[in-house]
This record gives structure tokens, C-alpha cells and sequence, in this order.
């Protein structure tokens, strides 16, 4: 049976677009920028927030969609204009903290609001900030505000196995917990809206452009880019084809067309040369 041509990519940034010192190649922007001109939509799709991402909308220059947050906001650059949003309950965030607490002791905390963090100490150091970060404060409680995207969890005696277990237990039952490919030496898990994916955010704006799943390509490499690599029509797990990280144990094919993608500039292009244009 024959694939319709794609008509969107959506791709991970942290661990798939950018090389392993957190910069992108010539190669890989000349691809994404190729199928871009070619009328294919590029979305770049991310666990960062817009304010931890300045340095690769600036080196990529799209200014079409890009989902940020894990699927929590999806904006159109051009535009400047905030498509969707989905906020998480103020309730089931606090009381997130509170039982992070009280099972995890010596548990920081942050939170990712529309644009800014709010953040214990500890946190700057944690992520590639390319604006100002704010001061810290001694509890994001205080700070807690009535819309936020998710709540971040790190503990320096937990690597990211313990960690995510830790919180899945606290707080699984009613949230989204994920982690991503960003500084994974430095890592911390993040905990969402119930049902809030980096696929709900994808669905939702291919439904706004009148493109079936069939006609998506995403690419990712961790953990919190399995529901869109599961939901899109073809899904491409960055990587080696050496052993199975024991970090990723779901990294192996999940559906027909998923494929490993150690090169994404390669595999952008084979899709854009699908078309008859």
C-alpha cells in the first residue's frame, strides 16, 4: 500500500535536531528549511518552554508553528500569536508539591509558566537559559500562579530512572509525567496536565490544517516524544543502531513505519523527495 506524501514534520529538538553539544548543523537547518520551502509545515516540537528556546528559533528562523512545553502551548512565530494553550490545575499542582515533598525530601521545584519561570535554587544551572532567569525563590508555592504549563522536579540524589518512578508514584494518577533529552547529566522530570502530550498539541493543530495523521512524520529520541512518534503516521526514533539505552526502554519500533534516524537531514529529505512536485 502506498503512503501519502508527507505534509508536516514534526521534530524533537534536544537529542534529534541538535548535535550532542547543543548546536545545530548547517545540514540538518538546510533540510528542515528545504522541506519548509517546499510547502511542507516544519514544527519543531519541544519539552522547553519559548523562553528556553530563543537560541534555536534564532539559529533555525522559522516562523511558522512550534509547539512548546511538552505540548502545553503551540504558537505561529510569524504571527506572534499564541495558538493554543493548556493550563494545568492549580489544585493538582500544588497538591503536587506538597506530596513531592513529603515523599522526596530535599525535592526542588520549579514551574513553567506562559513565558517565565518560576524556580527554586538550583534550577538555572540546570538549563541553557538564553534571557535573564529571574531570582530564585525559597518556595514556588508562594510564587504558585493561577495558569502554569507544568511543574518541574529535580533531587540530586535521584538519577532520572529513580526520579521519574519517584513521581509517577506521587503524582501519575492525575498528571502527565515525562522527561526529556535536555542536559540528561543535569536532568529533571516534568509533571503536565492530565492528558497533555507533545501528540494532543500535534492532533489539535493538524486538525486546525486540514492534515491527516497519515501525512505526519515526527521525530523524536526520549522519553516525553512516544506519544507523538505513536500517533503520527511515521515515526522516527533518533539514535544509533547499537544496543538499547537501558535510559529508553520503549526505544525499539512502535508501529510499521517507525524507523531508527541517525541522520535527520537524510531522512527529512528522502520525505520531501516522496513528492511529484
Amino acid at each position: 500500500m502506498s503512503l501519502p506524501p508527507i505534509r508536516l514534520i514534526a521534530s524533537d529538538i534536544d537529542g534529534t535536531m541538535l548535535r550532542s553539544d547543543g548546536t545545530l548543523s548547517d545540514r540538518v537547518r538546510s533540510s528542515l528549511w528545504r522541506a519548509h520551502e517546499r510547502g511542507i509545515h516544519v514544527v519543531p516540537t519541544t519539552g522547553r518552554p519559548a523562553t528556553v528556546s530563543r537560541n534555536v528559533m534564532s539559529w533555525l528562523g522559522l516562523d511558522g508553528y512550534w509547539i512548546f512545553g511538552n505540548g502545553a502551548v503551540t504558537r505561529h512565530e510569524g504571527r506572534q500569536e499564541t495558538v493554543r494553550c493548556y493550563w494545568m490545575d492549580t489544585a493538582v499542582a500544588e497538591r503536587t508539591v506538597r506530596n513531592l515533598r513529603a515523599a522526596m525530601p530535599g525535592v526542588v521545584l520549579a514551574s513553567e509558566l506562559d513565558n517565565a519561570v518560576a524556580h527554586e535554587p538550583g534550577f538555572a544551572g540546570r538549563v541553557p537559559f538564553t534571557r535573564p532567569i529571574s531570582p530564585a525563590v525559597d518556595d514556588i508555592l508562594v510564587a504558585m500562579p493561577t495558569q502554569l504549563h507544568k511543574v518541574i522536579v529535580y533531587h540530586d540524589d535521584h538519577d532520572i530512572d529513580s526520579l521519574y518512578e519517584q513521581v509517577v508514584g506521587v503524582a501519575g494518577h492525575e498528571a502527565v509525567v515525562s522527561y526529556s533529552g535536555l542536559l540528561p547529566k543535569k536532568a529533571f522530570v516534568e509533571v503536565a496536565a492530565s492528558l497533555v502530550t507533545k501528540a494532543t498539541a500535534l492532533e489539535a493543530l493538524c486538525a486546525d490544517l486540514g492534515i491527516d495523521r497519515s501525512e505526519v512524520a515526527s521525530f523524536g529520541d526520549n522519553h516525553n516524544d512516544l506519544p507523538m512518534l505513536s500517533w503520527a503516521g511515521r515515526g522516527y526514533v533518533r539514535g544509533d543502531t547499537g544496543p538499547t539505552p537501558p535510559l529508553m526502554p520503549w526505544r525499539r519500533p512502535i508501529s510499521s513505519w517507525a524507523k531508527r534516524c541517525r541522520r535527520l537531514a537524510d531522512a527529512v529529505d528522502a520525505l520531501v523527495d516522496e513528492h511529484d512536485w
